[in-house]
């Protein structure tokens, strides 16, 4: 089949998070005594978005690292390698997600033509939150205005006042299915839309390998208890 006529969708766990490396203190690590951002380690990123609440809500919504910039426009460059044609980009608002599909997006050479849609709705399963509460995520605005490729245009399916803190197995299910209403319904509508060829790249977490898949191939979910391990493994 043509390149260019290869149709559907690939699921990606965001790269190498600053807190994976560095721990959950990384931000005092590289903060000077009036607040401002250094780069205390050459795998920190240069710098962070700006927002206008304060810097240490960076700590409930990390970036990537360097070398997790790194990774994730080495997969860029390796799809296009494949010449895998990448038509659209959902991800999680979670920052290291949106940094990771950005990137991606540059090792494809499509940075500058397809924008990134920011889906609350493929956040992780917030049981898993340390903070037990949701971040307070960098607004499409505020993604815009630091240079990240953006659909400001696109609102979302699954609205971010919806998603609560520590919410139970079953409703992570429930919104990360493929029924009407639900996070992942634009990705399968584009898929089965035949006037839109090539593929459509979701970015979420660990946890979005399986629940995003299993319902695009008909598998049944597991228990809660195998889903942590094999999320463990990713």
């Amino acid at each position: 089949q043509n390149a260019a006529l290869r149709r559907g969708v690939l699921v990606m766990r965001h790269g190498e998070r600053v807190d994976q490396v560095f721990g959950k203190s990384w931000l005092q690590q590289c903060l000077t005594a009036d607040g401002k951002y250094y780069r205390a380690d050459l795998n920190f990123p240069s710098a962070l978005p700006k927002r206008k609440d304060s810097m240490k809500q960076f700590e409930y919504d990390p970036p990537l690292s360097c070398c997790g910039i790194f990774q994730s426009r080495l997969i860029g460059e390796a799809l296009l390698d494949q010449e895998v044609v990448v038509t659209c980009v959902y991800s999680s608002p979670a920052l290291r997600c949106v940094q990771t599909a950005q990137h991606v997006l540059q090792g494809l050479k499509l940075n500058q033509k397809v924008k990134i849609r920011v889906e609350p709705g493929l956040f992780e399963w917030t049981k898993w939150e340390t903070s037990k509460v949701i971040p307070n995520f960098l607004t499409v605005a505020e993604l815009a205005e630091a240079s990240y490729s953006i659909d400001t245009s696109y609102s979302g399916n699954f609205p971010l006042s919806s998603l609560v803190p520590s919410e139970s197995y079953e409703d992570y299910l429930s919104r990360s299915s493929a029924g009407p209403g639900s996070a992942a319904a634009p990705s399968l509508l584009l898929f089965a839309f035949s006037a839109v060829p090539g593929v459509i790249l979701i970015v979420g977490h660990g946890s979005s390998l399986a629940s995003f898949t299993w319902p695009l191939i008909g598998l049944p979910n597991r228990n809660s208890s195998d889903f942590a391990q094999m999320v463990r493994k990713v």
